[in-house]
């Protein structure tokens, strides 16, 4: 057989090998998720500050809260809960300094240094003050638990990405 005959060959036996992802996740060893509890989701402390990135440079606001008990993750490590500040929803929550941590982080973003509008609420002038920062994440039955504080938004100050301020 000639080389370029071969390859083909050898292309459909490695596909074959390789196993499915269904058969992958069926066999998984993970930790099945522990489910949200009012007081895991507890909200401790947290601040907001305003912060931007390369290479676009667009101000958004940066989100850190502490929890008294770990949230909830996916099979995949992923965290299972949801943010807001004052009723504005920001990205993926991700946690700061790593999964044992009880600290997080989301960002929420500015358009002309505005929140971008909800619902027909005008869009609100995103400017230094308080405001109140909710977690919310399922319980084992599938009700929604939720807890919500108040919390600064300020100008970023050094460590606050690493979440500093708060013993993270």
């Amino acid at each position: 057989m000639t080389r370029i005959a071969l390859l083909p060959l050898l292309a459909v036996a490695a596909a074959a090998a390789v196993p499915t992802a269904s058969a992958i996740a069926g066999s998984s060893t993970h930790a099945p998720t522990v489910p949200a509890t009012k007081s895991s989701i507890k909200v401790e402390g947290g601040y907001a500050y305003y912060d931007s990135f390369r290479p676009l440079n667009k101000r958004e606001i940066i989100v850190v809260v502490k929890t008294h008990g770990q949230l909830p993750r996916r099979f995949d490590g992923l965290i299972r809960a949801g943010a807001t500040l004052s009723g504005h929803g920001g990205g993926s929550i991700g946690s700061v300094g790593g999964k044992a941590s009880k600290c997080y982080t989301f960002s929420i973003a500015l358009k002309d240094g505005r929140f971008y509008p909800t619902g027909d609420a005008p869009a609100a002038k995103g400017s230094p003050g308080r405001y109140t920062v909710k977690m919310s994440a399922k319980d084992k039955d599938g009700n929604t638990v939720s807890s919500s504080k108040p919390i600064t938004l300020r100008d970023r100050r050094p460590g606050d990405r690493s979440g500093k301020p708060l013993g993270c």
